[in-house]
């Protein structure tokens, strides 16, 4: 799936803009590499400083793009609150004049992992979600409970629109509905927990260095039960041919989750990656949209192997 070719370039963004973010990140930019990964109509580059510093900046024209924007002011006070331990970025600085939203982060010489997966880059990235789940449980920063990121299911269900666009991509889904809302309702009982949790690990969001995992983008971070970031992580997986089961079962002992849980946290997971892909969006959105419908589909075949294997 290509990411969003539609990002603003740093000589497009409004002079006064450009002088902004030089003033927060303390220098002169000399270059700026757009950067090819993530989804949203933002500008994100990483910018190249005369005194020979480097720093990402991401911003967003507040005006044009109020939704995304509030997600970046999210983003922004959750960045600020993380602690050292977790494997994030650490934020520079912000700036806000209501009209666009800029952050400023270290910038991170990684890459995305390629799709689809290979083993060895999952087991590095599991490997970092469970050390993740240590470490951020209990949570070390204050979150909400609420899960906006989780369930779908019964708002398909309720719309005809949403139905008819569904049974273009799943007619084993249509037919099987009412089941899904049942282990969705109950996979969102089961995601209640007080670690810190992403909510929000598809491969866009991670970045690979030499020797560390880097998890990007947290506007979604949310209290609750460690394995939903696992569960979102193995659910991109199951378009190659990763053997998902395998990497799941090995890490049941630290994860303390039985199948039952996994299936219905998996489910809610679903629900809301479809939902996002079969509901309309703005054209400047289409690529989240795509993204949205991609991993749903992906979560939606791993979902149907598990309840196939237990029926």
């Amino acid at each position: 799936m290509n990411a969003s070719k539609n990002r603003p370039r740093w000589h497009q963004l409004p002079p006064l803009i450009r002088a902004a973010i030089e003033r927060l990140i303390g220098g002169a930019v000399v270059h700026a590499r757009n950067c090819p990964g993530g989804y949203s109509p933002g500008f994100a580059s990483v910018l190249s400083l005369a005194d020979g510093r480097r720093v990402f900046v991401k911003a967003i024209d507040a005006d044009r793009w109020s939704f995304d924007a509030a997600y970046y002011r999210v983003e922004a006070k959750v960045s600020a609150a993380l602690p050292a331990t977790i494997a994030a970025p650490r934020l520079l600085g912000t700036f806000d004049n209501d009209h666009w939203t800029v952050l400023a982060f270290e910038a991170v010489e990684g890459i995305e992992p390629p799709q689809p997966w290979r083993d060895s880059d999952l087991n590095r990235v599991v490997a970092a979600v469970i050390h993740l789940g240590q470490v951020g449980t209990p949570s070390p920063i204050a979150l909400a409970r609420d899960h906006p990121r989780l369930g779908g299911w019964a708002a398909v269900a309720g719309n005809p629109d949403y139905l008819a666009q569904l049974a273009r991509h799943s007619t084993w889904a249509v037919d099987h509905l009412p089941g899904l809302i049942g282990l969705e309702r109950a996979g969102l009982a089961a995601a209640q927990g007080d670690s810190l949790v992403h909510f929000g690990l598809a491969p866009h969001n991670v970045l690979l260095t030499p020797d560390r995992v880097i998890f990007v983008d947290w506007p979604g971070a949310r209290l609750g039960a460690p394995v939903i970031d696992l569960i979102t992580v193995l659910a991109s997986a199951a378009a190659g041919q990763i053997d998902r089961e395998s990497v799941l079962d090995n890490y049941y002992p630290r994860a303390r989750f039985e199948p039952e849980i996994v299936d219905a946290i998996l489910a809610a997971h679903t629900g809301f990656q479809l939902l996002g892909g079969i509901s309309p969006k703005p054209p400047g959105l289409k690529p989240i949209q795509l993204i949205e419908l991609e991993l749903g589909r992906c979560a939606l075949a791993w979902l149907q192997h598990r309840l196939a294997r237990r029926s």
